[in-house]
């Protein structure tokens, strides 16, 4: 009889190919002879490769593993083992902090998955910002103006950020400017930061103006108040041909109201998802890649996911807050939608609500048509004590599994929580971050969370920018 361990190497490395963090290293640890897989290379990288499909690593979401030395592979691992440890805890503990005191509070736009970048604007401007070396990149900042709405989609080596901004000239008139930023990177760094600008006309009737970007399209929806339809504006980017603002309705199926609902969209492999959350299901509309392409959206397929509660029904007296968008749905989460509820009469009842919304992979055909995205699953629900501060008080790192905010109670000062949705038993818990006597969370004016590198970076009203390690 054959025994397991007499069968050939190349069949465990194969095993290793279907187990996530932390699997692979209980298996390991069976017995030294399963423990000389630790010496492989192939087994670290077949590890972290099959992690990084529901949970970002500490590297770049495209980097190609094989060119990392033993030595960083095995980094990787125990980094991301860390750093769960850490965050499951009631009360996670500090690694280290780094503070930089900036002339004027900036306010971070984004963080690059698995990088030390982060960018911030400064008042009319953005510029990139190394958060380990805690000095700027070097390239000049890029004078933009007020933003109105902002979009951002990620291939190998570039990072690119859509931004809707208003200037206002000499004789007080406003000016409306599309930018499309590119950030180029290798090994961690900025190699370049350009952008290209266009004028553009885009009425201010709507009271929602969302923004969406791919690597071939750029685009805005918008809508009024009580309204069943949209309109959505197509441009391209990397075409001699351009579209020139094609521009379709679209039928919502629901009127949108101000006061009732949240509206988002984002784009998947090159389609584009329109996300309306009216506090107790999500209505998630499907255009097809080859739809927006041609400039002429069309509903290709709809999807509703309703909520998934433990106790009472929703309350409808949770107000809209605001929608967070992981850098890609392909982890599992397609969004965050965070709704408050203020107790005028006993402030111990407020609560801030936290819905994630489930997507999945379809591994459908690739024809330009068929949705690659299903949201299948009922969206589940956190709730928290207290109310979040502020709209730059509230932040999803780049999978949706992960939000920070600072959230209060009249009874008790600030908190800085880490609220976390766990796919494998699609429940909630909720995480008190430790943070430095020195941070004063009631002065608090943003903060950004990065689940690759573990990382909460926090800006106060006096331009002091602070980055905590978890890990």
């Amino acid at each position: 009889m054959t025994l397991v361990l007499d069968l050939p190497t190349e069949i465990f490395l194969e095993v290793v190919r279907f187990l996530e963090l932390p699997d692979p290293i209980s298996l390991l640890l069976t017995c030294s002879s399963l423990y000389s897989l630790s010496t492989q290379r192939s087994f670290w990288i077949s590890a972290l490769e099959t992690t990084r499909m529901k949970s970002p690593i500490a590297c770049p979401p495209h980097a190609n593993l094989s060119r990392f030395t033993l030595e960083t592979l095995k980094g990787l691992v125990f980094s991301w083992q860390k750093l769960q440890d850490n965050w499951n805890q009631p009360y996670p503990k500090i690694a280290c902090v780094t503070s930089t005191h900036f002339q004027a509070p900036p306010e971070i736009l984004a963080s690059l998955q698995g990088t030390d970048i982060l960018v911030l604007t400064t008042g009319d401007s953005v510029l990139c910002w190394d958060s380990k070396l805690a000095t700027p990149c070097p390239f000049p900042a890029i004078e933009i103006g007020v933003i109105d709405s902002v979009s951002f989609t990620e291939s190998p080596g570039i990072y690119s950020i859509a931004l809707l901004t208003q200037k206002l000239g000499n004789t007080g008139t406003h000016s409306e400017h599309r930018y499309i930023l590119t950030i180029k990177h290798e090994d961690g760094k900025v190699v370049s930061f350009t952008n290209r600008v266009s004028d553009v006309s885009i009425s201010n009737s709507g009271d929602s103006n969302l923004l969406f970007l791919t690597e071939d399209v750029v685009g805005s929806i918008m809508t009024g108040d009580d309204e069943e339809q949209c309109i959505i504006t197509v441009d391209e980017v990397n075409s001699n041909n351009p579209l020139l603002d094609s521009t379709s309705v679209l039928r919502l199926h629901r009127s949108v109201s101000t006061d009732r609902d949240l509206m988002e969209c984002f784009t998947y492999k090159e389609h584009l998802y329109n996300l309306i959350e009216d506090g107790r299901s999500v209505q998630i509309q499907h255009i097809s890649r080859r739809s927006l392409r041609a400039g002429h959206c069309e509903e290709s397929s709809r999807f509703i996911s309703e909520k998934a509660f433990s106790g009472n029904d929703f309350d409808p007296l949770f107000y809209p807050f605001r929608t967070l968008l992981p850098s890609t749905p392909r982890y599992g989460i397609g969004a965050i939608f965070v709704r408050i509820k203020e107790d005028e009469e006993d402030d111990l009842r407020s609560l801030t609500s936290f819905t994630f919304l489930p997507s999945s992979l379809t591994h459908s055909s690739d024809d330009d048509v068929s949705s690659p995205l299903a949201f299948d699953s009922p969206s589940v629900v956190a709730l928290v004590p207290g109310w979040v501060l502020g709209h730059n008080h509230v932040w999803s790192d780049h999978s949706g599994s992960n939000i920070g905010a600072v959230v209060q109670t009249e009874a008790d000062p600030p908190r800085l929580v880490l609220v976390r949705y766990h796919p494998d038993i699609m429940s909630t818990s909720v995480h008190a971050l430790a943070v430095p006597d020195t941070i004063d969370l009631e002065e608090l004016d943003g903060l950004c969370v990065d689940d690759a590198t573990g990382a909460v970076h926090l800006v106060d009203n006096e331009g002091v920018l602070s980055t905590i390690r978890y890990v």
